[in-house]
């Protein structure tokens, strides 16, 4: 990516009064499967004495829902090849066939879109609705628009294992949130961690997606050794209290992760003759799990076994 797209991926604050974005889901990997599909809206009703090929592109989006008839109507229909292979695209990956829907949605991405295409696009794909996810366990719900189409193939990308040209796909967004967080983790999978500290400057907790943010923010200094910055990151993500609890356990973690690198060297190890003393590492060891066991409590109100 050029240095200038690189430089836009650094914004997250988003100026628009109006965004494509309506609302975001955090979920754990047990109770996040039964609502991972993406999701259409209502069906719109098609006008009176439509054209043949709208006609066919509508009943293939809204009533036929299958990828292979736009693919068909794309290969037909020149004009209409833009369009159609972005929607084969956006139904293969509320299908999580992500393979299919990365190829697709470049396709649409390059294709062409006549008069008729946008028309349609304008008449009757408002109420188009999906969810993308940005992070594991994160999702957005995102209206037809180029952030969705975007943060679709740079997460069927990612899962195909082509993080480079993930992050090449969203160049092309606006600030936002859901971008930068889509942004922060591919370059976390590189090992990028100083272009994730520098995206994330002066980010607050002000919603979820921000607090995941912090938690990549922290993960990325902890692995920089700048171990004081990522626990300010931790503190940022638990000092609002309506996170999320899953996100919550997690800064827990990494904060629990950050205690035991911080254990003085000498004093956790050896003697001042060099022999090893584990009986001072458990004891760190021990620290750290009841300070784990008593946000633990305090968060749920139980304490585990």
């Amino acid at each position: 990516m050029a240095s200038g797209e690189v430089d836009r991926q650094r914004a997250f604050h988003d100026p628009r009064d109006l965004t494509p974005f309506r609302g975001v889901r955090v979920s754990t990997p047990v109770h996040g499967i039964l609502g991972r599909f993406g999701r259409a809206g209502a069906t719109p009703r098609l006008r009176r004495f439509p054209g043949k090929v709208e006609r066919a592109v509508f009943d293939a989006v809204f009533r036929a829902g299958e990828p292979e008839r736009l693919i068909v109507l794309a290969r037909s229909h020149p004009g209409w090849s833009g369009l159609c292979y972005v929607m084969a695209g956006l139904i293969a990956y509320r299908s999580h066939q992500h393979a299919q829907a990365a190829e697709l949605l470049q396709r649409g991405l390059a294709g062409a879109n006549e008069h008729a295409a946008a028309q349609f696009a304008a008449d009757y794909l408002a109420g188009w609705q999906q969810w993308v996810e940005v992070a594991e366990g994160v999702n957005v719900d995102v209206v037809f628009s180029e952030e969705a189409v975007c943060l679709a193939l740079a997460h069927s990308l990612r899962e195909i294992g082509h993080p480079h040209d993930a992050l090449a796909a969203l160049s092309p967004l606006p600030p936002s949130l859901p971008a930068s967080l889509a942004a922060c983790r591919l370059a976390e999978i590189l090992s990028r961690h100083a272009d994730v500290v520098a995206w994330t400057d002066g980010l607050t907790n002000r919603d979820d997606l921000a607090a995941t943010l912090l938690i990549l923010r922290a993960r990325a200094l902890r692995v920089l050794g700048r171990r004081t910055e990522a626990q300010d990151a931790v503190r940022e993500v638990m000092r609002r209290r309506r996170t999320s609890l899953a996100l919550r356990h997690t800064a827990m973690t990494e904060r629990a992760l950050l205690a035991l690198g911080m254990g003085r060297r000498p004093s956790l190890g050896k003697d001042d003759d060099g022999a090893a003393r584990p009986r001072a590492k458990r004891t760190k060891d021990a620290e750290v799990k009841e300070l784990w066991l008593r946000d633990f409590e305090r968060l749920t109100g139980e304490r585990p076994e």
